[in-house]
């Protein structure tokens, strides 16, 4: 269970897109340097530099493959210059070849594995380990990304807090256990609502939170009635005594804090909750 949000796919703080449009322009840099310098003067070791940008940055191994390439040929393009062939290479020739082409794979399979490693890392630290949404801090993040995208582009979004309602006595009569399934449970169905329209998260205990890029006030709340029906229906059917409570509030143009928006989604969440208190006040 796993949803994409495409900044985590960069782990060194940079847009990949950019890194690797850059490490190729540094390729090409150095190659028209190694032409211009004087035949005494190589670069070889340069290229290994803008090669490993790209292989740390690139989510395609096509991408990285053609780094190598490129890379080995600028390595040994005076080779080619002075027209040598491969047929007339001496066994000098084809060593110190073959020890830039071992050189260079070697060091974008190392950044490669540096990738994979800060790209668990990253991961890790913004998952919630019990649901496997993206947690509290990753959730600040995402709306500070939101808000700019306001203040730039002029893009609306939404916001959602949930609470499940009496999740205490799950915990108080059957137990932590139990009470985690429940969780589990809950973003497991809310996570089949999920879109690069809605991103959704666990903030602790039993609050989970949605953040709506694009969507309008109308559109949220519509997308969270389809939630709380379904999560509500599945929790009757299981014989767990809990519901949702959801606050939303949509934001097109007063640009707020992260902290001014989780306030004002729970004020919204907790006069849901009342309501439905009074709601079911009668029936007791």
């Amino acid at each position: 269970m796993r949803q994409a949000i495409g900044s985590v796919d960069s782990p060194f703080g940079i847009k990949p897109k950019i890194a690797v449009m850059l490490g190729f322009g540094l390729l090409i840099l150095i190659l028209m340097i190694d032409i211009l310098s004087p035949d005494d003067y190589r670069f070889v070791l340069l290229y290994l530099f803008p090669a490993a940008i790209i292989a740390l940055n690139a989510k395609s191994l096509k991408t990285v493959i053609a780094a190598l390439i490129i890379a080995v040929l600028f390595e040994n393009y005076f080779l080619f210059r002075d027209e040598y062939f491969p047929l007339y290479f001496t066994k000098i020739e084809i060593l110190n070849i073959s020890i830039r082409f071992l050189a260079t794979l070697l060091i974008l399979w190392l950044a490669r594995s540096l990738r994979r490693s800060q790209l668990r890392v990253n991961l890790l630290a913004n998952t919630d380990s019990l649901t496997g949404l993206w947690n509290r801090r990753w959730a600040r993040i995402f709306i500070e990304q939101a808000i700019a995208a306001l203040e730039t582009a002029k893009q609306p979004f939404s916001v959602a807090l949930i609470d499940v309602n009496d999740f205490k006595k799950i915990n108080d009569l059957r137990g932590h256990v139990v009470g985690d399934q429940v969780l589990v449970i809950i973003a497991q169905l809310m996570m089949s609502f999920s879109s690069d329209k809605a991103v959704f998260f666990r903030l602790g205990g039993d609050e989970f939170l949605i953040v709506a890029p694009k969507l309008n006030e109308p559109e949220m709340k519509q997308l969270c009635g389809d939630i709380v029906a379904t999560v509500n229906q599945a929790m009757k059917d299981a014989g767990y005594p809990v519901s949702l409570s959801i606050g939303v509030a949509s934001y097109s143009e007063d640009t707020k804090s992260v902290s001014e928006i989780l306030h004002d989604v729970d004020l919204e969440m907790y006069r849901n909750k009342t309501e439905l208190k009074k709601y079911d006040q009668p029936n007791q």
